[in-house]
């Protein structure tokens, strides 16, 4: 099943794509995340707690990302299983510089069986549409608050040291899995 979506962010696109590379903010802003953890270095794995329709369950989850252009664009590519079934898909993820706003548009497609395939494609391309529409509510209004903080931390960080490309790495992985998530 192909699922697409498209969202206006009131931040420059720069700030999106290193929030959606922000595995603490992926963590606070995924629906049901339980954990979020970095394997290596495009692959992050995730314990995630969904409802669909009557169904709800702890989902494995693995992801990987792929053809990384930042801060533009990349592919998450994803497997999950529960014990009411499991998911496969990817998505290609868009960010494009609209002035003050960027705009993120995604195409995934998504693949479902056992217990989630019986659910019916149009209950589970519904709980999918209402999983991405929460995320990005509470990804806009984290990413409003961490505009604001940017600055002071950009500064903390190279005063510090701190690797921003590893943060930066691990975020992309995680906002994939994410996105990669509420299209599955």
């Amino acid at each position: 099943m192909e699922v697409l979506g498209e969202y206006q962010i009131n931040a420059p696109r720069q700030h999106v794509w290193e929030a959606l590379n922000d595995p603490e903010m992926l963590e606070k802003c995924i629906p049901g995340c339980k954990s979020l953890q970095h394997v290596r270095d495009n692959e992050f794995t995730a314990m995630v707690t969904a409802k669909i329709g009557p169904v709800q369950a702890n989902f494995n989850t693995t992801l990987l990302l792929e053809d990384l252009n930042p801060p533009e664009s990349y592919c998450l590519v994803g497997k999950s299983k529960a014990a009411v079934g499991f998911g496969s898909g990817s998505a290609q993820i868009h960010l494009r510089d609209n002035g003050k706003f960027t705009s993120l548009s995604y195409k995934a497609d998504l693949k479902v069986g056992g217990k989630l395939a019986q659910v019916g494609s149009r209950l589970v391309l519904g709980a999918t549409k209402k999983i991405a529409d929460d995320f990005f509510a509470k990804f806009c209004t984290e990413l409003d608050v961490a505009v604001e903080l940017k600055d002071t931390n950009i500064k903390e960080n190279q005063v510090s040291g701190i690797s921003v490309v590893w943060v930066t790495i691990l975020g992309a992985i995680l906002a994939l899995f994410s996105l990669w998530f509420l299209l599955g």
